[in-house]
């Protein structure tokens, strides 16, 4: 009886010791797995879209259908960003307070133009100048209005500009992406192009995520731009190289488009931005950027060359990639400004 009490003492020690676990030791051992796989990192940007969302009219819905993918893509791109890449903090810009073109013209009959102008081009209503609206030189009264409501308001280029027909001078309409010597009658259609265009510039803002500050603003807006946009090397949209709305809307365009679209985003959250016509650097040619203004000094983003994929390694070195340049990193690469708006 001793033998076999002894035998089954040790078959009892021998299968706790061969895995047979108590609830105290099993709290004090882990598993290699769980030594070895970290916890997954938490995006810092993210995006919501609601599923089956309601859309109040059709042309939101379009917006939405056609801008939604690049805002997503932007945002994943925001979230390969290192935390210290970078950082600024914006001015603030009351764009209505901004001293305008109007406020150097001399001629009362100019100001009186270009006040019509104005009105009738946002209200999309007919605008004609004859000699019926005034005596004296109603050419250069009419060009020097056009052109300070050109420089003032750059959104209007969208979709209107001034026709001259002998001694007439009027407002022509066109759709969005075209260009004066293609005017469009029908101005429903003209309306809805450009509500397209005012839609899918809100959408960017409204998906925009929460408490960015003004720098990840600025790369939020750059980022959906690059990833919205394809550099128009046929020179389709040259005819027109104002268009926000090709580089928004078409998702093709030329400096311009990139620039204006950036200068467009910034406006609609008060961040302090230019639009910047010059020479590109090595000697390009023509080329449009954009300037914000820091309370460290001005920050010159140009997210045309930032997005050409064809530049060579040699202009894309550096940690800028032409996003976020200091004064040094522009006065390196010699772009040379001859106007801003």
């Amino acid at each position: 009886m001793c033998t076999a009490l002894l035998l089954m003492c040790v078959f009892i020690f021998s299968s706790c010791k061969a895995g047979t676990i108590t609830n105290t030791d099993s709290a004090q051992i882990q598993s290699p797995a769980a030594e070895t796989t970290p916890a997954p990192k938490a995006d810092r940007y993210i995006v919501i879209f609601e599923e089956n969302e309601a859309f109040s009219d059709e042309i939101s819905q379009r917006a939405a259908q056609h801008i939604d993918p690049y805002i997503k893509q932007a945002v994943k791109l925001m979230n390969t960003v290192r935390e210290d890449a970078y950082t600024f903090e914006a001015l603030q810009c009351d764009y209505d307070a901004r001293k305008k073109a109007r406020d150097t013209i001399t001629d009362p009959l100019s100001l009186k133009m270009y006040d019509i102008m104005v009105q009738k081009a946002f209200d999309f209503e007919d605008c004609s100048f004859d000699s019926s609206f005034a005596d004296g030189d109603l050419f250069n009264a009419a060009v020097t209005a056009n052109d300070a409501v050109r420089l003032d308001y750059p959104y209007l280029l969208l979709y209107s500009d001034m026709v001259i027909k002998g001694n007439t001078y009027s407002l022509g309409y066109y759709l969005p992406g075209d260009w004066i010597d293609s005017l469009c009658h029908d101005r429903e259609k003209v309306k809805n192009e450009v509500a397209l265009f005012d839609r899918t510039v809100d959408r960017i803002t409204e998906k925009m995520p929460e408490n960015l500050t003004d720098w990840e603003k600025c790369m939020y807006f750059a980022f959906v731009i690059a990833s919205a946009v394809e550099y128009d090397n046929e020179m389709e949209t040259m005819d027109n190289s104002y268009q926000a709305y090709d580089a928004l809307v078409k998702g093709k365009a030329l400096c311009g488009g990139y620039a204006l679209a950036f200068y467009y985003l910034c406006q609609q959250e008060g961040i302090a931005c230019w639009y910047c016509i010059g020479e590109a650097p090595y000697e390009l040619g023509y080329h449009a950027w954009n300037i914000v203004e820091t309370t460290d000094g001005p920050i010159y983003i140009d997210v045309t060359w930032y997005d050409e994929e064809d530049i060579t390694d040699s202009y894309r070195q550096g940690k800028t990639n032409y996003l976020f340049m200091t004064q040094e990193d522009y006065d390196y690469y010699e772009y040379a400004e001859k106007s801003r708006r």
